[in-house]
């Protein structure tokens, strides 16, 4: 009974309680490891959000919402492979970290039309996400987070419903829009705009 008490606990440490993914904390320990254990390794870490997830939550009520996001869920368990990491960030943002060796560009372009499209009931599922690369930015996990959450704002500027690759002169285009201050890296200002829309 203890094995089973520890078992829901740990369970109820790890995973996202309304979605059952691994939730952003354990996910981020996942990952460091992985990527500890083998650092020659190339990773990739994709960050997503619904499009219109608010006017979802704001027409039907959040139990909708609530539905819509494990239906999400579902969809990411099912576009990846075995050793690859999904995890729910908080909110609609989700993440994917995987590991590849040839060309990533399939591999993404194949999960982004897996989760994208259709719809659940009346609420079209559009997904924006920005992908961003350990070969592109290194291997911290904050430099890698916040390199995709650059991408993942650069496409919601541009309409949203598409997937976009971090490089470089996406970090100047942000810290234009919003300096980096009080040591969020910015992100306080995007986030404030990604939520109003």
């Amino acid at each position: 009974d203890s094995h089973l008490k520890l078992a829901t606990l740990e369970q109820e440490a790890s995973h996202d309680a309304l979605t059952g993914l691994l939730n952003h904390a354990y996910a981020q320990k996942r990952i460091l490891a992985q990527m500890e254990e083998s650092p020659t390794s190339q990773y990739a870490l994709a960050i997503l959000d619904l499009d219109h997830f608010k006017s979802a939550n704001d027409t039907y009520g959040h139990s909708f919402g609530d539905q819509v996001l494990r239906h999400m869920a579902e969809r990411l368990r099912f576009s990846i492979r075995g050793g690859d990491i999904a995890a729910r960030v908080g909110g609609d943002e989700f993440l994917i970290f995987l590991e590849y060796n040839a060309d990533l560009e399939p591999v993404i372009q194949r999960i982004y039309n897996a989760i994208s499209g259709g719809k659940f009931d009346e609420f079209t599922i559009s997904v924006s996400m920005g992908v961003a690369t350990t070969e592109k930015v290194g291997s911290n996990y904050d430099t890698l987070f916040h390199a995709a959450d650059q991408a993942l704002y650069t496409v919601k500027r541009g309409g949203r419903g598409s997937y976009s690759f971090y490089d470089e002169s996406m970090a100047a285009t942000l810290s234009a829009i919003s300096p980096i201050d009080g040591g969020d890296g910015g992100k306080g200002n995007a986030t404030n705009e990604k939520e109003a829309e």
